[in-house]
């Protein structure tokens, strides 16, 4: 019998960073939440909050920016956050502290995790999550390239909707 999977979840990537501001990609870089980050993670729990929100747990990117926008959001929400391993940034290699290529989606990156590599660590961090019960959803705080691989398992198209920062997404799962 197989293991039943997340039919929905809410995501939503990490506040705004100092990567994000210069435009130099941060990867498995450790990086801060910009005070606007703080902000906007702030702003991520009140809109949680004031849509009564169905998020039954809160799991997060071992990550300093993704764990301290989930913080934010699970100290409004009253839950308590689970970190994730595997739902890191994709390792960038020799790119990271540069600036962002124009293809995220490349197979390889010179010292860095291929894509493939990549999409089946994420694959393999969200398999392992607990289904919640009907009507609850798991929030996932993580990043850009999580929320691709994420959609990808979901058999959604990731570039119909890009989250900015902090902005929580509702996604269900695809035909």
């Amino acid at each position: 019998m197989s293991r039943p999977t997340l039919d929905r979840v809410v995501f939503c990537r990490h506040g705004e960073t100092e990567s994000n501001l210069g435009g130099w990609l941060a990867g498995s870089r450790d990086v801060s939440l910009t005070d606007r980050g703080r902000a906007q993670a702030h702003a991520a729990a009140a809109a949680l909050t004031a849509q009564g929100s169905p998020v039954a747990a809160i799991y997060s990117s071992p990550q300093r920016r993704a764990l301290e926008t989930a913080g934010i959001i699970g100290a409004a929400l009253g839950l308590p956050v689970a970190v994730v391993p595997g739902l890191e940034e994709r390792r960038w290699g020799d790119l990271e502290g540069g600036a962002v290529p124009g293809d995220l989606l490349r197979e390889e990156v010179p010292g860095g995790e291929s894509l493939t590599a990549f999409q089946a660590r994420v694959t393999a961090a969200l398999s392992g999550l607990p289904i919640p019960a009907d009507g609850q959803s798991p929030l996932i705080v993580a990043h850009a390239g999580t929320w691709h691989a994420l959609c990808r398992w979901m058999g959604v198209d990731p570039d119909t909707l890009w989250p900015p920062n902090a902005t929580p997404v509702t996604l269900t799962r695809g035909p």
